[in-house]
């Protein structure tokens, strides 16, 4: 093969890839439909502290959820299950594990309440227990927002990949 067949080659293999991408429409971040839809969702107002905190990270993801005007809106509920594990001999507990369940719906608002969109998300995390009581109710904190983020991350996951339902 001559050096010119090679360059015109990898010229062609360089331009190529810019062409195709030209009409790219990603399916997540910025640039994609889901933000769209992201930005038009209301998130009802918080019940309860446990409530607040996935509030406030789904906040980080979606657009103005403060307007009341917005063509869609998301109603969710939480639940906590709180178990002890690592049992010693004596009974205590070494382990402290949170089940976070959070089930959350998306309805289109007009005349009336249209159901879209509803799915759950469970999410487990652990946390050490010390004999300070101080330090567990830090580790405590800081457990349920680690699992309020993985929850938000997820739910918002699940809505750009399943925006499609929700623009009709």
């Amino acid at each position: 093969m001559s050096l010119y067949k090679i360059k015109y080659t990898l010229l062609i293999l360089m331009i190529l890839p810019m062409i195709s991408a030209c009409s790219f429409n990603p399916m997540f971040g910025e640039n994609s439909n889901s933000k769209y839809v992201m930005d038009n969702i209301y998130i009802d107002e918080p019940s309860d502290r446990d409530h607040q905190i996935v509030r406030n990270e789904l906040m980080k993801y979606f657009g103005n959820v403060e307007n009341k005007n917005n063509p869609l809106q998301l109603i969710f509920e939480t639940s906590i299950n709180k178990k002890s594990l690592l049992l010693d001999s004596s009974g205590e507990a070494k382990r402290m594990q949170i089940e976070f369940k959070v089930n959350y719906s998306i309805f289109k608002v007009q005349e009336y309440k249209e159901l879209v969109y509803s799915n759950t998300v469970n999410v487990f995390n652990t946390y050490t227990l010390s004999s300070s009581e101080y330090n567990n109710s830090r580790a405590e904190i800081k457990t349920y927002d680690l699992i309020a983020k993985e929850i938000g991350s997820i739910i918002a996951n699940q809505i750009s990949i399943n925006y499609l339902q929700l623009m009709d």
